[in-house]
């Protein structure tokens, strides 16, 4: 009966300790396509604006609407629907992070720049 007790008392604590393992792991954050098409604008629109991974964003050139325009047309995107996610990024900063980490590696990608 102390056996029994023992292991039944063993295999909840490996349990709970399992449990708590997966708290304090990094979070996989998935991209939808809307996601990534924002992270492509953003990209574009900031290599446009003039900002490389080097300079800082020293020397910025100003975008007028019609330059937004034919970027939101690129990349398949509105006005609302950037609205509409902004509003999701807001509500989930770890999303915005992550759209935030592909615009870096599509800034790099497009200027040749070494990570």
């Amino acid at each position: 009966m102390k056996f029994f007790y023992t292991l039944r008392s063993s295999f909840f604590c490996l349990l709970f300790i399992c449990a708590l393992s997966g708290c304090g792991g990094e979070k996989l954050v998935c991209l939808d396509k809307d996601d990534v098409r924002i992270a492509g604008f953003y990209s574009d629109y900031l290599v446009l604006s003039g900002i490389t991974p080097h300079d800082g964003g020293e020397g910025l050139a100003q975008l007028n609407s019609t330059d937004i325009d034919e970027l939101l047309l690129r990349h398949a995107l509105t006005r609302e629907s950037l609205a509409r996610k902004r509003e999701v990024y807001m509500r989930n900063p770890e999303l915005w992070r992550s759209v935030l980490e592909l615009v870096r590696l599509n800034i790099r990608k497009k200027t040749g720049a070494e990570q």
